[in-house]
């Protein structure tokens, strides 16, 4: 089915389309609803029943009660006991910080076993390791993942001349932030 327009249907089109679009813009600019003031306390607060007396007046409950705009004011963060570290730990955590080398990322621990095992077949039979001890491997899991990563590298130059011999056997290997064994550093 093909429709074929000639001068004069084009022009009854725009002239349509014009009416219909004049007509959506007027509809939109229609009435606006006033947005309500907010509600006033009133001047005379009736009697309260007798067993609020001895408590809370309604004045004063007029007082206390929060609205909308008063509701974060009052908001405090705090992070559960369970979870709050001493400051001794604070700082155990920030002086064992230091550098890994992540290998490889998988969600079969299977696969991550596997590679932790052939880091160390590599580093068997390669010679030229610029540290007196191969570095350790670690498998960690962080949902979803497992990861494998080596060593652990007080500075990231040390961190990066090891990635540079690892790249030739493991290319997508990069360097992480991580907690670090401080004995176990070369």
């Amino acid at each position: 089915m093909t429709f074929h327009f000639n001068n004069e249907g084009l022009l009854r089109l725009k002239k349509n389309f014009s009416v219909l679009l004049l007509l959506l813009i007027l509809a939109g600019c229609g009435t606006v609803a006033e947005v309500p003031a907010e509600e006033e306390i009133p001047e005379e607060i009736p009697e309260a029943p007798a067993a609020f007396s001895t408590m809370l007046t309604l004045s004063d409950l007029a007082e206390l009660r929060l609205s909308p705009k008063d509701r974060f004011r009052t908001f405090e963060l705090s992070v559960p006991e369970a979870f709050q570290l001493t400051e001794e730990e604070l700082q155990w955590a920030q002086s064992n910080r230091g550098f890994r080398i992540q290998l490889f990322t998988t969600e079969n621990v299977a696969e991550a076993d596997s590679m932790s095992l052939l880091y160390y077949d590599w580093a068997a039979e390669y010679e030229d390791l610029p540290f007196a001890i191969v570095p350790e491997a670690y498998v960690t899991f962080r949902q979803p993942f497992y990861r494998v990563r080596v060593g652990d590298f007080r500075r990231r130059s040390d961190a990066n001349a090891y990635l540079a011999i690892l790249r030739a056997h493991f290319p997508g290997a990069w360097v992480v932030i991580d907690t670090i064994d401080l004995s176990l550093s070369p």
